[in-house]
């Protein structure tokens, strides 16, 4: 009996063996027997650029002198130098204790090319970010700032009061 147990035992090693042989033998030779290459050398990727360029430095709008009644423009061209981005208005350096940033109404619109609805159009203590669309790579656009000083509001408090503001122009990338 113990021969037969052993026999059995032999005849299960040469069944495991036989299934690694026939294992080894497929993962040996299943490779592929024909291959070809080829390279694409010189893949560069860079990172694109967003940069703007204005019409004029400094003011855009002479506020110097202004009385009840008056109007004051200014016009700024915007020329995207950069790849697609969006243009955003930003207020800065508004000085908000001052009682003509609740009298001056401000007006901002596109004029070229031309726009029927303004982008802002509010008093001047409201503006803030404006947000003035998506520009495509070397396109411009000009826009129209128009201060008013309504007639109406003629109070002698206002007399020798000013303000002051910076204008920021500002492109961020888009996808």
């Amino acid at each position: 009996m113990a021969f037969l147990g052993d026999r059995r035992l032999v005849g299960l090693l040469i069944a495991i063996g036989v299934v690694l042989l026939v294992v080894l033998t497929m993962v040996g030779f299943s490779g592929a027997y024909f291959t070809s290459t080829s390279r694409s050398p010189g893949n560069e990727f860079q990172a694109g650029s967003v940069s703007l360029t204005l019409s004029q430095s400094g003011a855009v709008v002479d506020g110097a002198g202004m009385m009840p009644g008056d109007v004051r423009r200014g016009d700024q061209t915007v020329t995207n130098t950069g790849h697609r981005a969006k243009l955003v208005l930003d207020v800065r350096n508004l000085d908000t204790q001052s009682p003509l940033t609740a009298v001056l109404d401000v007006q901002v619109i596109q004029t070229l090319p031309p726009l029927t609805n303004p982008a802002y159009d509010g008093p001047l203590a409201g503006l803030d970010r404006v947000n003035l669309g998506t520009f495509a790579r070397d396109e411009a656009r000009t826009y129209q700032i128009t201060v008013t000083w309504p007639a109406q509001d003629d109070d002698l408090s206002l007399r020798g009061s000013e303000t002051s503001l910076d204008f920021h122009w500002q492109m961020a990338s888009v996808a």
